[in-house]
């Protein structure tokens, strides 16, 4: 069986940099983003027959992002007030967690078709839970089509099997720090400060709660309720013969039905299970490895705009651990 490769290896590019600048060219970032007038073309009938009237979009703005090899795409609709940053603009207050010693720049990516960019960044902190090494990093994301600032964020990889875990709080606030999307915005010391002692916070919190998972035995049978109650459905569905069901219902009930089941193979049979088997601890990352890589065709990308992090909260909480 070949070993799972970590999110940001699928979705993104490894990258040796010394500056966000370097890190987005090494990455494929070294595009450029504008904003350009909107219309909407609206059909009339004329003397002469139909025709179309051009209307234009006062209260909203494209965002076209542009290559270096001249290629050209929207990426975004925001207001017409709205300001543009690039890419190495607006990641350049990283380098001052990078010039600190404190990290050092390892990926680099987009996804959304570019709307959406994200760096890595590796901190010097090795995890251990019960002889089970994890990485230490901090993600940060931005976007370019108005939905969100920049946002630096801490992720513990599980390297048995790349699992991410993107801090382990609900409350995503207590998790994370936000930059305001400001060309003049730079990370100070004391920010600095800020940031990496919410990241050593995080890593002792994934640390006391593993290790209460890890001490926590399971039966198989407590295994297969637990998936199915990740998973839940309503009784109706859950209770229904499938023949029965609408197709809405057994779409929902199909999907259901494969994720238990591929947990509970992953659970039972992975080799990245093998030291943490017969644990609550490894009934959680069998959760976490589903949705990290077989949820779908996507999931890199999911797990890297913690798109699929509501599933792995709701398992934390099924295991009597408030997220």
């Amino acid at each position: 069986m070949s070993k799972p490769l970590a999110a940001w290896v699928k979705a993104g590019t490894a990258v040796e940099a010394t500056s966000a600048s370097d890190a987005a060219r090494q990455a494929g970032l070294d595009w450029t983003v504008s904003m350009h007038d909107m219309h909407a073309d609206y059909p009339i009938m004329t003397e002469a027959g139909l025709a179309t009237k051009i209307l234009p979009i006062d209260i909203r703005k494209a965002i076209v992002k542009t290559t270096p090899l001249g290629e050209s795409s929207v990426v975004g609709v925001v207001g017409n007030k709205y300001k543009i940053f690039q890419n190495d603009e607006i990641f350049s207050s990283l380098d001052a967690i990078v010039d600190s010693g404190e990290a050092r720049y390892a990926a680099a990516g987009e996804y959304d078709g570019g709307a959406k960019v994200w760096m890595l960044m590796s901190l010097p902190k090795e995890v251990n839970v019960a002889g089970d090494p994890h990485a230490a990093f901090l993600l940060a994301r931005t976007t370019h089509d108005g939905s969100g600032s920049v946002t630096i964020r801490p992720v513990i990889e599980r390297l048995f099997c790349m699992n991410q875990i993107n801090g382990l709080l609900r409350r995503k606030s207590k998790m994370q720090y936000r930059l305001p999307h400001t060309i003049n915005s730079q990370l100070s010391a004391g920010d600095i400060r800020n940031i990496l002692q919410i990241s050593y916070d995080s890593i002792e919190q994934y640390e006391t709660i593993a290790n209460y998972l890890q001490g926590k035995v399971v039966s198989r049978q407590a295994a297969v309720e637990y998936f199915k109650r990740v998973w839940a459905l309503p009784s109706k569905i859950e209770n229904t013969s499938y023949d029965l069901l609408s197709k809405g219902e057994k779409t929902a009930k199909t999907r259901a039905l494969k994720a238990r089941q591929t947990a509970l193979n992953i659970y039972e049979q992975s080799e990245t299970q093998a030291n943490i088997h017969g644990t609550a601890f490894g009934l959680w990352h069998a959760v976490v490895e589903y949705t990290d890589h077989n949820s779908s065709k996507t999931a890199a990308v999911a797990t890297l705009a913690q798109r699929n992090d509501d599933i792995k909260y709701r398992g934390l909480e099924l295991l009597g651990v408030t997220a």
